[in-house]
């Protein structure tokens, strides 16, 4: 096992919780046994109380306390997630979903560095290409740089003069989209080295939630429109 990592003070570490307490805890113990001490800040979506109440032990029984935001309704994993950042004071946060598992340490000091490289360089992660309504797409000309934020770094300041991450199935898209054409650099970092990302962790029990609005976009892209 990798040895744990002293906590930097320029990362806070956020993770969104929806009903799923038991991956929430794995996913931030998980963590902590890399890096001990890291700051590491969850938003509740509007849980239910068993939920509320495992996440207040996991504050208080943690060293130090993690910072538990409880909000009374689900703001959906992008609103959520752009709540956390601007929180936030740390120059950079580390975005963690509830279904991850960290497995070696070293991928945040690494992804920091390479950011450190250049003020453009704004996000560091698994980098893919999208089109225009979210959906994934092979590297093309017209086609968007996107990282998933399922393990994430990025350069807080950077991101509030950006779009803010939305309700939609790839909440960053606007942002990321923005962030590009203002000469910001999306660097694509091999996060599935050092995490296990199970996938659909929440969107596997409760599905997207993206309402209307979500299938119109949908059948639009099958339509290829």
């Amino acid at each position: 096992m990798t040895p744990p990592r002293r906590p930097s003070t320029r990362v806070t570490a956020v993770i969104v919780n929806f009903n799923t307490c038991e991956l929430t805890r794995r996913a931030a113990l998980s963590l902590h046994r890399f890096y001990p001490g890291l700051p590491l800040l969850l938003i509740d979506n509007g849980s239910g109380r068993d939920d509320a109440e495992a996440l207040g032990e996991l504050r208080h029984r943690s060293e130090p306390p993690v910072t538990v935001i409880f909000n009374a309704r689900n703001a959906h994993h992008g609103p959520a997630m752009d709540q956390a950042i601007r929180h936030l004071e740390s120059p950079y946060a580390l975005l963690l979903d509830s279904d991850c598992e960290v497995i070696k340490g070293g991928f945040i000091e690494a992804m920091a560095e390479l950011l450190d490289r250049r003020q453009e360089n704004y996000a560091a992660g698994h980098r893919i290409y999208m089109n225009r309504r979210g959906f994934d797409v092979l590297r093309s000309e017209g086609a968007f740089e996107y990282i998933r934020p399922y393990c994430m770094l990025i350069k807080r300041l950077l991101y509030l003069d950006l779009p803010p991450f939305r309700r939609h199935g790839a909440p960053c898209l606007d942002n990321m989209r923005s962030a590009v054409g203002r000469g910001h650099v999306l660097i694509d970092f091999p996060v599935d080295a050092y995490v296990h990302h199970t996938g659909r962790g929440t969107a596997g029990k409760f599905g997207y939630q993206l309402g209307f609005q979500g299938k119109i976009n949908y059948l639009l892209n099958r339509a290829g429109l």
